[in-house]
């Protein structure tokens, strides 16, 4: 298949990339180098000539600054723009794409759930994140006449990349703590089942609508930060860092860590068959950390 990745420098698309070429398939990568301007609206169509998919990855890092009410209409910006931009161009020119896979996020439930267990049918939560997300998915609604995925990822791990790095790092200089009150729902899959589920939404033709891009197994904070304690034998010694103190410093950006939730995977298990090669945190810790 021949696909087209936006977003295919970042910390998923350059893993993606490298399984589909591995795969057999011909990716390209579309950047502002190669066909597209997002902020004037510009795509050059011939960057579509015999695309057959398309997946969506672009959009300003959720946690890369402060968000200021600048950095919070830059974040919807870059990803809404971009994808009626290119639901544009698929509805004015000729083109050969019949799959359009986009990443989405687990934020369309708020910032912070708290106990339920989130299904593609719960309603979206009322914050920024639920209102960034919400935005999001309603411009992938605008692209017609396509197979159209939506998958709403979760906390992405991996060695290198993700948060799992952030979440480490301080356990492993034996300065571990829990933050906030550690019970937030953490709903987190490993960077090689995200990479595979793309591909599977891809080139699995049952594959519709919007699944949870998350593990089956999603646990509290206080129960990752202890996992991760155990692997790299180091104790957690700080008491909870309370979520004011947090405020004091991250903002209102602090609900991505004081914040959490339960999110189901059973919908893409069921649905589409898809398998976990980790299941459960504390199989994928043993290979984050090459135990």
């Amino acid at each position: 298949m021949h696909i087209l990745i936006t977003g295919g420098t970042g910390f998923i698309g350059q893993a993606l990339q490298k399984y589909l070429v591995n795969a057999g398939h011909d990716v390209r990568i579309l950047s502002r180098k190669s066909g597209w301007d997002v902020v004037n609206q510009i795509m050059d169509p011939h960057v579509l000539d015999g695309i057959e998919a398309i997946v969506h990855l672009a959009g300003a890092g959720i946690a890369d600054q402060r968000w200021t009410n600048a950095r919070k209409k830059e974040l919807i910006a870059s990803r809404v723009d971009s994808t009626r931009l290119l639901a544009r161009v698929l509805r004015t020119e000729k083109h050969q794409v019949h799959t359009f896979v986009s990443a989405s996020a687990i934020g369309f439930y708020g910032a912070d759930s708290g106990q339920q267990t989130c299904t593609e049918s719960t309603e979206s939560g009322s914050d920024f994140l639920a209102e960034c997300t919400q935005a999001w998915e309603d411009a992938v609604d605008e692209i017609k006449g396509l197979r159209v995925v939506k998958l709403r990822i979760g906390l992405v791990m991996d060695q290198d990349g993700g948060i799992f790095p952030v979440l480490a790092r301080p356990i492993r200089f034996f300065v571990g703590f829990v933050l906030g009150s550690g019970i937030q729902g953490q709903s987190w899959i490993h960077r090689e089942d995200l990479v595979r589920m793309f591909a599977q939404a891809l080139t699995d033709e049952r594959a519709h609508g919007v699944y949870n891009a998350v593990a089956p197994e999603p646990l509290t904070h206080a129960a990752m930060t202890h996992e991760i304690a155990r692997a790299y034998h180091r104790p957690v010694w700080w008491p909870h860092v309370p979520a004011f103190a947090l405020r004091l410093i991250l903002g209102e950006m602090a609900c991505l860590v004081t914040g959490g939730n339960f999110v189901s995977s059973a919908k893409i298990q069921n649905e589409l068959g898809f398998t976990f090669t980790y299941k459960r945190f504390s199989e994928a810790i043993k290979q984050l950390v090459h135990v």
